[in-house]
């Protein structure tokens, strides 16, 4: 028969850090995927689309500062969990 492991009671203060730690670490997936898809979907297709290469970089720079953004956001909420990577 296996035991489970039960967690110690949380303080409500620090129930409310690992909530505030669990939204951090969602939003910085989005914040980098969405990065991601734009740096590498969007901005090409922006730059076809509208026939601008000004156009595409701008969006290719919103694409990197986006993923670098959510790269920070989620090593803070990790952080705050307790797994820093």
């Amino acid at each position: 028969m296996t035991q489970l492991t039960r967690r110690p009671p949380q303080s409500p203060q620090a129930a409310a850090e690992q909530e505030k730690a669990k939204k951090l670490v969602n939003l910085s997936h989005g914040l980098g995927w969405g990065g991601i898809g734009l740096l590498f979907v969007g901005a090409p297709a922006a730059g076809i689309a509208l026939h601008s290469g000004v156009l595409a970089a701008v969006f290719a720079g919103l694409g990197l500062v986006s993923a670098l953004v959510g790269a920070i956001v989620g090593q803070i909420g990790r952080a705050m969990q307790g797994r820093v990577i």
